[in-house]
């Protein structure tokens, strides 16, 4: 079976196992990192996935980890199902 994840380089271990379980999804044909940005200021973020868009491929999301914000996007042909999947277990803000 195809890998149907890809990581950037730098990427940590924490959001990559996120981004893997993400993939296996039912309705997941693809997950890519996208641009890394380093976070500024204290806290911990509310959810793992803070936003979620709609985009013409499947879904945007944008991932909050203690050091960095990541944009990564999902290749999916069922966007709605994919984001039932995520909300359901936990990794959205409700």
């Amino acid at each position: 079976m195809a890998k149907k994840t890809h990581h950037k380089h730098s990427s940590s271990k924490g959001y990559r196992k996120l981004l893997d379980s993400l993939a296996e999804l039912e309705n997941v044909h693809r997950v890519a990192t996208g641009r890394v940005k380093p976070r500024m200021g204290s806290g911990r973020p509310i959810a793992a996935i803070s936003k979620v868009r709609q985009t013409e491929s499947g879904l945007s999301i944008t991932i909050n980890t203690e050091g960095a914000i990541i944009d990564a996007y999902v290749v999916t042909d069922r966007p709605d199902e994919v984001a039932t999947a995520m909300a359901e277990r936990g990794w959205t803000a409700p």
